[in-house]
């Protein structure tokens, strides 16, 4: 088969990490794949190189018998396109963006520069609706388009089929094992605790902020802990003013992620509802290091039994650091905890979400 990815903006984000791993996935199967970008932000040791284009349209886009895009705009730009040539353009969806703009429409979710009691703070949230109320009904207009449509999670897939009345494939997100392979031993919980967090502090749904408070209380109570944040953005201000972490990376490798995943004694990922996949934890559970996750649907998601991570409420830092004390006080916890992590996350092999990518798009493509 002959196929583009296109993706507008490279950075360092588990989404970019994800659609690059499908193009050296396909590629390695035999198929001619171009990966296509408008702009590229961050570069972090990609195996495959994306073409900077200077627009994607019928010039730049080159000869295929499909085309996979991965964000609402990209859809935007490349429906005329697939259309006019008569193939499928694949939506592969690593989020749900209606339902993020709906929590903000209804209140479930109110960004915190809008908080404020005053008339001013008012005003502009009562704007800020109507620019959310747009944008739903831009979002509305492109996801009932007859893309083909692929999500990472179950719950992507329900929001899809509830929402649109139209079919979504389930595709997981896979891990490299020979990458994340386990650490050698396990280290010692009787000292100070490696506590490891990963992701932006200012995307609201990380709730990376319940992490440092859940950290401040073991500090506070007199716990040795060793709080380090790994991000795919630069640190702000207001998280370094915070004073609960011990050590900020930014923009890592995989394999140096891999090497604190192991060296690390426990991963809190502490997401809301609108997390997409979450691939810290799984990657973390196939080194052998313990994880605290939220009862969320994306990590329920990673299977049918939820005995593979301590689960504790969102937004719920007490809970938190009562699991990070649960977990270094009681090793036939960890040990049960690292077995199944073990089992769950061998679910999520590359070479298992090749294999579905590849049936998944022989079915809509005519050639091949």
């Amino acid at each position: 088969m002959k196929l583009v990815y296109a993706i507008r903006h490279v950075g360092m984000t588990g989404g970019v990490k994800v659609f690059f791993q499908h193009v050296e996935l396909l590629r390695n199967m035999g198929h001619t794949v171009h990966l296509l970008t408008r702009y590229i932000d961050e570069k972090w040791g990609f195996r495959v190189r994306p073409e900077v284009v200077p627009a994607f349209d019928e010039k730049t886009i080159p000869e295929a018998d499909g085309i996979v895009v991965t964000t609402p705009k990209d859809v935007e730009e490349l429906w005329g396109v697939a259309r006019n040539r008569g193939i499928p353009l694949f939506h592969f969806l690593q989020g749900f963006e209606p339902d993020y703009v709906l929590e903000r429409i209804n209140g479930s979710v109110v960004p915190e520069r809008f908080r404020g009691g005053g008339i001013v703070s008012k005003l502009k949230y009562r704007y800020k609706k109507k620019e959310w109320k747009a944008r739903l009904k831009r979002f509305d207009r492109l996801y009932e388009l007859p893309t083909v449509k692929i999500a990472i999670a179950p719950h992507l897939v329900r929001g899809v089929e509830r929402h649109y009345h139209t079919p979504c494939y389930l595709l997981p997100n896979g891990i490299d094992q020979t990458v994340f392979h386990p650490k050698e031993r396990e280290p010692d919980y009787g000292g100070t605790l490696k506590i490891l967090s990963v992701g932006n502090y200012n995307i609201e749904y990380k709730a990376i902020p319940d992490v440092l408070e859940a950290v401040r209380i073991l500090k506070g109570q007199g716990r040795k802990v060793h709080l380090t944040r790994v991000s795919p953005a630069d640190i702000g201000e207001k998280e370094k003013g915070e004073g609960t972490v011990d050590r900020f990376l930014v923009r890592i490798s995989e394999a140096e992620m891999a090497d604190l995943y192991r060296e690390s004694h426990i991963l809190i990922a502490a997401s809301t509802e609108i997390e997409g996949f979450g691939l810290p934890p799984v990657e973390a559970m196939s080194t052998g290091t313990p994880v605290i996750l939220t009862r969320i649907s994306p990590f329920f998601a990673f299977d049918d039994v939820h005995d593979f991570a301590y689960f504790v409420d969102v937004h719920r830092p007490q809970e938190i650091a009562q699991g990070i004390t649960d977990i270094a006080g009681d090793s036939g916890l960890r040990a049960a905890l690292v077995r199944r992590g073990f089992e769950v996350s061998a679910r999520y092999r590359l070479s298992n979400v090749g294999q579905q990518l590849e049936r998944i798009i022989r079915e809509h493509v005519k050639k091949g």
